[in-house]
């Protein structure tokens, strides 16, 4: 039997930075909350498709060096926060958090991240709106 997590305990555990944007895309792109019990810490594969091409500006590049260097000195970086689900253009993956991350690994030939990943009606997991207490019930 699997043991699922809340997205507000593994915050607990480990803080996110961009919590208030993960919480936002969660309710706006799969109608959920922090307390749905569908998510779980994994190693997750680096994949082409959570790579920026275009960093943006110079923040963005010094932010990649930063995270590369902690890399090669094998320093834990923040867990990405990912969705699990096949989409044809977008891989396994939807990312709510880290695409820094995700681009430092690439450029460093890291293969796998630390993640917190959610399985929103796969893998076991359930469905949006289960931590609706009256759609839960219902």
């Amino acid at each position: 039997m699997t043991t699922w997590s809340t997205l507000a305990v593994l915050h607990w555990s480990e803080p996110c930075k961009d919590y208030g944007a993960v919480l936002d895309g969660l309710a706006v792109l799969y109608n959920s909350t922090e307390e749905l019990r569908c998510w779980k810490a994994e190693a997750v594969p680096v994949d082409r498709f959570q790579i920026m091409d275009d960093l943006g500006d110079h923040d963005d590049t010094e932010r990649v060096k930063r995270l590369r260097s902690a890399l090669r000195r094998n320093e834990l970086v923040p867990p990405l926060v990912l969705v699990h689900g096949l989409t044809p253009d977008r891989g396994n993956y939807s990312l709510l958090d880290g695409c820094h991350r995700f681009n430092a690994a690439h450029q460093e030939g890291t293969e796998r991240l630390p993640a917190w990943v959610a399985h929103i009606d796969c893998c076991g997991g359930p469905p949006p709106d289960m931590d609706d207490p009256e759609l839960a019930e219902g």
